[in-house]
């Protein structure tokens, strides 16, 4: 089972801002976050209408990410998105499928890339073309273009903290990274959300949620 989270999160000196609001579940990740979901907190790619409210009284940072698949945030304040993130780690291989697709229409492209040993060479020769073509650099530009570092200010974030994020929310340090899952680490780590992990509304019940209520 792959590891689903999803959560939305506001300073915890401003949780009592959140009774107003009925929220269906209230936490305290750590001595600056706070924890909620909504009625309306569900794992889509669409942040709850609840949050841009409740981002007029107070900012919140919309969190999620679906170990298998990607993942994004959202900073919201004044009812406003003010910064956007969304990485799907399948890109990559849809982008790839494509390429074998166009490159040899006769073949089957599972075969081609994942099982067949008579094209051993053919996926990372694929790979390699790919990682240099323009228009799949361009679209990894692209991810960071709505990333809005300086945005978790609202959040009381210290600059140092800032200046982490604008070193690793970068197309160029995505390419340097070994392995995929890295960056979601090193921006939670940064901002203090390890704990940002497993968590979501239909584990609630779970013995492993453990969080300070």
């Amino acid at each position: 089972m792959s590891e689903y989270t999803i959560g939305h999160l506001i300073q915890r000196k401003h949780s009592e801002l959140l009774e107003d609001f009925n929220p269906l579940f209230t936490g305290h990740l750590n001595e600056h976050w706070t924890l909620f979901f909504m009625k309306d907190t569900s794992f889509k790619k669409k942040v709850p209408d609840s949050i841009y409210q409740i981002s007029n009284t107070v900012p919140v940072l919309h969190f999620d990410h679906a170990e298998d698949h990607g993942w994004s945030y959202e900073i919201i304040s004044n009812g406003i998105s003010k910064a956007h993130f969304d990485y799907n780690y399948e890109l990559e291989e849809i982008s790839l499928h494509q390429m074998a697709l166009d490159r040899y229409p006769e073949e089957d492209p599972v075969e081609l890339l994942y099982t067949n040993p008579d094209f051993e060479g053919v996926r990372s020769q694929l790979l390699a073309e790919l990682h240099q073509n323009p228009a799949y650099q361009e679209q990894l530009q692209q991810l960071f273009q709505n990333c809005h570092v300086e945005q978790f200010t609202l959040f009381e974030v210290s600059p140092e903290q800032i200046e982490q994020l604008k070193q690793i929310m970068t197309q160029k340090h995505l390419d340097q990274l070994d392995f995929m899952h890295d960056l979601v680490d090193q921006f939670k780590e940064i901002l203090n959300l390890q704990k940002m992990s497993w968590i979501s509304p239909e584990r609630l019940e779970d013995d492993e949620f453990d969080l300070e209520l």
